[in-house]
């Protein structure tokens, strides 16, 4: 029991020594590092790590740091120019390893972690660059132009550095002189004369060409004016032709205006007479018309009312004269033995009944003459008086019309032979 136990923690030691030994084989690079792991299972170059951490196995695999931080690189170096001016020339460069797998291989084994010998690497190259562009600029164009050295130097040091794994960031000249100062002076009091010449020269150019500009503006000006007070007298002469053909015009408009406006009014009246006479018509004459129809219905049938009763009382007058014939038919002869004037007595006396009967119709009847034309009734009742005079002289031979005329002729002759007398007396 003992055995298995002791067994037991020699095997739980074991493996916890085998942890420690794993945990202290694993790496995890910084935030400005990696790590380059070769061995095997790595390849030829080795693998690079970079934000992520991995075992580095003992014996068989090893692990090699790489410093990714900036170095800064200052450069003070002597150099003649090409003019043969020997130029002191102080510049700082910026570099570091980069940051692509390939840069780190090339940078991991032959700096490591070590910084100051990228700083000693990046300060000779970047020298040696240097003299080697001043030599092939003069003095002048250095100092005119200092940007163009610095951007052939950064453009050939690049190229040399990337075959070694650095980036340049930046690289910058502070200061450039001559090795008396002497030649900067003259050169830059010559270019100080130069630039005060061309200065004034370019002083005198915009002169002339502010001058130019503003008699060109002063003359544009000019012109405009020219050809605004000819767009204007234009403008005006339009405007009178204008009021004038508006003022030839407005009375025929205005009379054409009024013409329209007649029209207008007079169609306006004839709808509103037309509109009166449909008013006219629907509320007078067509209610006036209706009734004078019915009026004139109802008049019709009265006088065909009124005609029927006269003819049937006609019809029995003649029925009654006809007997009254016959009976004085009869007595005709007794009537023939008498003279004119018993004649005319006894028809005398029964003449008012003759005429009574003859004019009944007439009492229930109104007349009415309108222009010359008789009412039929009293034309009918006279018609049946003479027809009943005829009737007598046809029965009896006595004619009544002519006693009566007789009659009253021979009242006439002995009026006229009273008066004759009176006058012979």
């Amino acid at each position: 029991m003992g055995a298995i136990l002791g067994a037991v923690v020699a095997i739980v030691v074991l493996l916890v020594l085998l942890v420690i030994l794993l945990l202290s084989r694993y790496r995890v690079p910084g935030a400005e590092e990696a790590f380059i792991v070769t061995g095997t299972g790595k390849g030829h170059q080795g693998k690079v790590y970079r934000g992520t951490g991995t075992f580095v196995l003992p014996v068989v695999q090893r692990a090699t740091r790489v410093q990714l931080s900036s170095v800064k690189a200052d450069l003070d170096t002597s150099t003649p120019a090409n003019d043969g001016i020997e130029l002191k020339v102080r510049g700082v460069a910026i570099v570091k390893v980069g940051d692509t797998p390939e840069a780190i291989l090339k940078a991991g084994p032959r700096f490591g972690d070590d910084l100051m010998r990228v700083k000693a690497l990046v300060t000779e190259q970047l020298s040696g660059e240097l003299r080697s562009i001043v030599g092939t600029m003069t003095a002048k164009s250095i100092l005119v132009d200092r940007q163009q050295l610095v951007d052939q130097v950064a453009q050939s040091i690049k190229e040399i550095l990337g075959n070694q794994g650095l980036v340049l960031d930046s690289f910058s000249i502070n200061d450039v002189q001559d090795s008396d100062g002497q030649y900067f002076s003259d050169l830059a009091a010559r270019e100080r004369s130069d630039q005060a010449a061309v200065a004034a020269k370019s002083r005198a150019e915009a002169h002339r060409v502010a001058e130019e500009s503003r008699i060109a503006n002063e003359q544009a000006v000019i012109q405009q004016q020219r050809e605004l007070d000819i767009e204007r007298e234009a403008a005006r002469q339009a405007t009178d032709r204008a009021a004038a053909e508006a003022d030839a015009v407005r009375p025929l408009v205005e009379a054409e205006r009024r013409r329209i406006q007649v029209e207008k009014d007079n169609e306006v009246a004839e709808q509103r007479a037309r509109l009166r006479d449909t008013e006219l018509d629907a509320e007078v004459r067509r209610p006036a018309e209706a009734e004078l129809y019915a009026a004139q219905q109802r008049a019709e049938a009265r006088k065909a009312e009124i005609i029927a009763e006269a003819a049937a009382k006609a019809e029995g007058i003649r029925i009654t004269g006809e007997a009254e014939a016959d009976a004085l038919e009869k007595r005709a002869e007794a009537l023939g033995k008498l003279d004119n004037v018993g004649q005319l007595e006894l028809v005398l006396s029964k003449l008012p009944q003759i005429v009574e009967a003859a004019s009944a119709p007439l009492s229930e009847a109104s007349i009415t003459l309108v222009g010359d034309s008789v009412n039929p009734i009293a034309k009918g009742a006279g018609t049946s008086l003479v027809s009943t005079m005829e009737l007598i002289k046809g029965s009896t031979g006595i004619d009544i019309a002519s006693m009566i005329a007789d009659l009253g002729k021979g009242s006439t002759d002995v009026d006229d032979s009273a008066k004759d007398d009176v006058g012979e007396q």
